[in-house]
Formats: structure tokens, sequence, C-alpha cells
């Protein structure tokens, strides 16, 4: 389910409602970030002032900034401070980060010399090193004040956690709600099944979330087998081994294993929409298709949704929805509200099309266990034939396929098949059908497509087989023969350009031509585009024909033969809610988070080292206060797991050995410890300005990323 698309047909709030909205959020955000830096430098202070340190200063966010006016305006350097006794307690002004100042210790290497003569004092025996300076104290000592940091994170990402978890985090389990065409779980899985386990030295887990799927495989990569334990919903276990495609490394970066998150029942639509779907309105529950009672909880995946809708996909289908009253002027219904059950006839939605049945191409995938399988078919077997016609439209030809019930229903296929010398020859393979697991879709990524019936995928090729009578494509002149190499839409005014920016699927991509290809950029992915365009948008197409280029401009059309299966309908994720029964179970699951995510930064580390993940994905300030308002803005548990996430982070980054870090503290402590001198002071310094330079030179990099993914 792609939650943009949720977002894109939510009713808008009203002015006051979005100021307050995200006035909290941004108030949650800061509290939040502020509280892990406040954290961090807390193990630092209560250490040091254990070890008799003399801490001068206690800052989140640091009271400097680079312009100090601007016009008659001076910038302060904090936004607030107090002294208490020997240290100033305040928050800076800029906010990335926050420092506790030790008599005799200074990150800034060109203070170093300065510093130690401050900590100086003059007695009796002459000039010593003041017994509360930090430079004065053992190498444990100060290597206990230095970790101090990072362990205080992890308990407090274990407190914070256990608070999450006692008051109910809402997660989305690890559920197969569907898979991609073609694609690896498209072969193997079903939806439903449910993942309870990883690896076969793993222990299995009841409540893996749909997030922990997505990370295992990309963490696998795409050259080994992935083992994956699941549970289907008959409660029959059974382990799958699995190989991550790299077919989507090509757009993403990320290994995949082609599967989406389950939807519950619960309708999501816009009003402005709501006319095309039936009157079906947002927050209503799908409890009933043609007569068929699903399943009784609201917020549980049912797949025979998935089932009903694809067997159905055109013409007017009855449904029976769950609707909460609402009272008079309320913009939600009261939680205990009384519900009511109603019927409405869901009208068919056409598909758009350009007039143009493309060539098919050969079979790459075979389900399991299908129809298909069983009856013989082979990877690259191309269909000629469908019960003795030609096979039309390949991308309705799922469509066209779905059984309609009787029993002893038998598709007869005609197909080409090459052996092993590359010798063409045909074969009739006789298929008996079944009910369709999921529906037939095409995704933004191109690809197969599919004929769920029988349980086969199978490449559409950019080359035009025939042109429909009276389509805009053939009064622009597009013959059989054609190759479409790249495709562009065309907005009719500036007006409706924008509006395709702002609100439409291609955001500001479009109006871009796009090349296509045999991967990624194939005519499915035009096919899917074409959906969610204006009605007046058009599409130019530049064809090959022979040595000739050919540039057309196309005006779609509703066709009447192949239909929208979801017809319009889209449901929220399935979320439940994990809430521990205890303090006891609160504080392990509390452990548990902490430690997988201190793994996933670890492994995250490793990845990027090895090159498996490109660095390109790294986020900055800017995408971590975004995320942390994403959070924020779901509900309080959220936002606290996200900063168990951040506080994870901040320990194993801030431990590594790179100069001004804690963890370069603690290799030159170490190295001090061996030698039993410090490191020379010019030594620090160097090595400090050049980790120093590192840390900005990395932190612009993943701000640039961030940047580029707003824009992009």
């Amino acid at each position: 389910m792609d939650l943009s698309l949720i977002a894109a047909l939510t009713p808008e709030p009203s002015i006051l409602e979005t100021i307050l909205s995200y006035a909290w959020m941004i108030g949650c955000v800061a509290a939040g970030l502020g509280f892990v830096v406040f954290v961090h430098e807390l193990g630092h202070f209560l250490v040091a002032k254990a070890c008799g340190v003399k801490c001068e200063k206690f800052y989140v966010g640091f009271d400097w900034f680079p312009i100090k006016k601007i016009g008659p305006l001076t910038i302060p350097h904090s936004l607030f401070k107090a002294q208490w006794g020997e240290t100033e307690y305040g928050i800076g002004i800029l906010p990335l980060g926050g420092y506790v100042k030790m008599l005799g210790q200074d990150d800034d290497p060109r203070n170093a010399e300065a510093e130690t003569e401050r900590s100086q004092i003059e007695t009796g025996e002459g000039v010593k090193l003041d017994p509360r300076s930090y430079q004065a104290k053992s190498v444990p000592a100060r290597m206990a004040i230095i970790s101090a940091g990072v362990i205080m994170n992890l308990i407090f990402g274990v407190l914070i956690a256990a608070v999450a978890y006692g008051m109910g985090v809402p997660e989305m389990p690890a559920i197969i709600g569907g898979t991609v065409p073609g694609s690896p779980a498209w072969e193997k899985l079903h939806p439903g099944m449910k993942a309870i386990q990883f690896g076969k030295t793993s222990a299995p887990y009841e409540h893996f979330r749909f997030d922990d799927m997505k990370r295992k495989v990309v963490f696998n990569g795409d050259d080994r087998d992935l083992e994956i334990r699941f549970r289907d919903l008959d409660g029959k276990e059974e382990w799958y081994t699995l190989r991550p495609s790299g077919r989507t490394k090509k757009e993403t970066d990320f290994p995949s294993l082609g599967f989406y998150a389950a939807s519950s029942r619960r309708v999501v639509v816009s009003s402005k929409n709501s006319e095309k779907v039936g009157g079906v309105e947002s927050g209503d529950v799908l409890v009933a298709i043609s007569g068929t009672e699903l399943e009784s909880d609201p917020a549980k995946f049912d797949p025979r949704v998935n089932e009903l809708l694809a067997s159905h996909p055109s013409g007017p289908l009855k449904v029976t929805v769950e609707r909460a009253e609402k009272e008079e002027g309320a913009a939600e219904p009261k939680k205990d509200a009384p519900k009511r059950r109603i019927e409405v006839s869901l009208p068919d939605r056409p598909m758009r099309t350009l007039g143009l049945v493309m060539k098919i191409g050969p079979v790459v995938s075979i389900r399991e266990n299908s129809p298909a399988a069983k009856a013989g078919f082979q990877k690259g077997d191309v269909i000629e034939q469908v019960n003795g016609a030609p096979v039309g439209d390949p991308l309705s030809l799922g469509q066209r396929l779905i059984p309609a019930g009787k029993s002893g229903e038998e598709y007869k296929f005609v197909v080409s098949r090459q052996d092993a010398s590359g010798k063409s020859s045909t074969k009739e393979i006789s298929v008996d059908p079944v009910a369709p697991l999921q529906y037939q879709d095409t995704f933004p990524f191109g690809g197969p497509t599919t004929i769920e019936s029988i349980g086969l995928a199978f490449d559409i090729t950019n080359e035009i087989a025939s042109v429909e009578s009276g389509s805009s494509a053939e009064k622009a002149g597009l013959t059989a023969g054609d190759v479409v190499t790249a495709s562009q839409f065309v907005a009719v005014n500036d007006k409706a350009r924008q509006e395709e920016v702002d609100d439409g699927p291609l955001g500001k991509d479009f109006g871009k031509p796009v090349e296509l290809d045999n991967e990624l950029r194939t005519w499915t992915r035009v096919h899917y585009q074409l959906q969610s365009i204006r009605p007046d948008t058009q599409v130019e197409l530049t064809a090959k024909r022979g040595a000739k280029e050919v540039k057309v401009t196309l005006t779609p059309t509703d066709s009447k033969v192949f239909f929208d299966e979801r017809r319009g309908l889209v449901f929220r994720p399935v979320e439940v809610k994990h809430q521990a029964s205890g303090v006891a179970e609160a504080f392990v699951l509390g452990f548990r988070e902490v430690r997988e995510r201190l793994g996933d930064v670890v492994m995250t580390l490793s990845q990027l080292v090895s090159r498996r993940i490109s660095p390109k994905h790294l986020s900055g300030p800017a995408g971590i206060i975004q995320a942390a308002g994403y959070s924020a803005s779901h509900s309080i548990p959220m936002l606290l797991m996200f900063l168990v996430m951040l506080s994870a982070n901040l320990a194993i980054i801030n431990f590594l050995p790179i100069p001004v870090l804690d963890g370069g503290h603690m290799l030159f402590l170490a190295a001090e410890g061996i030698r039993r001198k410090p490191v020379p002071p010019h030594i620090q310094g160097w090595l400090s300005i050049g980790g120093l330079a590192f840390l900005l030179s990395l932190m612009l990099f993943a701000t640039a990323m961030d940047v580029q993914r707003w824009f992009h």
C-alpha cells in the first residue's frame, strides 16, 4: 500500500486544524530530539561530577553561530541560560547537538594549549594541574566520563521503549498483503502469510513488523538466499528459501522480494471522489462483497477482499459497508458511536488506454504449484493463442481469463518454445484455472504482468502488435511493428501542468521524457502512470519504424473491455497495537528494541563500507527532523520508538573511532594508557581537525541527499 496515496485521498483539514497539528508536531519533535541530546550530555555530566571534575557549562545546542549580526540585529548565542553553582546551564542557538564543558577539556584543538594553561594552579611545589580538571584524572576515570554519554543513551533507549510498549506501539505486522508480478515473492508466497522467523539460527518472534521484513531483505542483498519461516492463514508453518531480486536496484538501489504490506478493510476516500466509488465514505469498513461475509475484525487482513474484487472486475458490484454515525456537523464519529450496515453498488472503473495493443513477451515466472506449473508451462514460452483465438491486448489478458466459476472449465494455450539448440516449436497446453489470488496489477517499476487465474507472469514488449480501430493511435498513424522508445505526458495548459506537478503521481518529473527499456521503464509502467493523470492530459510517444523515428501525441480514452479491479477503493494498512502485559514485559521488549536497532546501525555501516548500500540514502539533520515529524504526527508511542532508533544511532555513531567524537577521545585515551603518556597535542590537533572536516563533509553530503529527495 502506498501511504502517499492514502495521504492524497484523505480529506483536507481546516486551516486551524493544520496550524494546531503542525504546532503540536513541531513541539513534540523539538522536545524529543532535545531530550535525546540532553540525556547523552547528562551521562557525561553526572559521571564527570562523580569523578570530581569541574563542569563549567551544560548546553543542549551550541552557544555559537557563524553569523554574529544581521543588520542592526545581533544574533544571541543562546535561547536560554542560567548559572547554578559553578555550572552554566543553557539552550544554544545552534540545534546540532550539545556539550558539557569541563575544566581542562575542549573539543576545539586550537584551544588545547590555552585550556591546559587555564587548568593549572600555583602551589607551593610549583605549577600543577588543578585536581578538579579533566586532565588531572586517571585514564580509567576519563574513559568512564567519555563513555557515559553513550551508555546513558542506551539506558534511555530501553526506558523510553518500555514506556512506548506500556502505552501500546502501533505496528504494521509482517504479513504479505500482495506480491509484485513475476517477483520472487510472487512465485512462492500468498497474501496473508506472516513472517515469524528469519534464518534457521535465529529465534522465532510473533511480533515482527513489516519494516523488519524489509530491512532483513535489504541487509541480505541480492547475491544470496534468505530463509524465512511463514505461517499461512490455516496456521501451517513452512520455511521458504528466497533470493531477493536485483531488478529494482536499478531504480531504488535496494534489493527486493517483491511484496507489499497488508491492508485492513477500513476505506480511505475523499469526499470529492465518493461518487466514483458508489458513495462509500472515508472510514467505512467493508464487511461483505456480493453477499460473502468478510473477517469480523475490521483491522485484520482478509485475502478474500483481493480475491473477490479481482474475480468481479466489470459491471456493478454489490458491497456492504459498516458506517459509524456522526453527530451533525462533526468531522469524525465518536469512538462508541452506533454503527449501521449499508449496501452500496460500486460501478466499474474502465482502464484508460491509448488504443495500442503491444506484442506479448515471453513467460518470465511461474507460481509454484499453480495450474500453469502443473500443466507444463516453462519460462521462455511465448503465448500465441488462447482458446483458438489470438492473444489480443496482453495487458488485459489476465482479466479476460478470470474463470466464471463453472467447474471443469479449461483454457487451451498454444505457445512457441525454443529448445536448447534454439529450434522453435509450438505446443498446446491445457490448464484448469482457479480464482485469482490478488489483483491483476501493474506497478510503478513496470516489469511483467500476470494471468493470476493460472499463476503465470510474462513480459510485455514495447513493440506495437496492432492498433485499435478509431483510436487516436490509429488517427496518428501508428502501425503494427512500430517500437515505442519514449513517452512524455503533456498538459493542456500551464494550470493543468501545475496541478499534475503538485498532486499527480509524477510530481516534478511530470512532462519529462522517459526512455523506455525492457526491464523497468516498460510499457506496463506507461500504462500504470496513465491511470493517475488528469483526464485531459495527453501522451506524446516516440516510436521507431525501421530507421525512421516517429513522434505522435495521443489522447487517452476509457477502455470498454479492461477495468480497474480495485474499483477505486483504497484501504488503510493493517495496524495492530503491541502492548506489554506488565512492567517486566515492557522492559524485556524495550531491551529487545534497543538491541535490534543497534544491530541495524551496525549492519547499515557495514553495508555502506562494503558498498552494498549506496551512501546517497544517508539522511542529515533535515531528514531526521522530517522523519521525527512523521512519527510525531502518528502518535506519541511512534515518536518514542523513533527516539529509541535515534538513541541507538547516536550511541554507535558517536563511539566510532573518529577524532572529535567520543570514540575518538576513547582512542586517544587508550593510546595514553598503553604509552603511559598522552598523545602529543599537535597530533591530537591535526587528527581532530581531520575528523571534524570529515564529519562536516558527511553532514553536508547527507543534507544534500535530503534536499535531492525533496525535489525528486
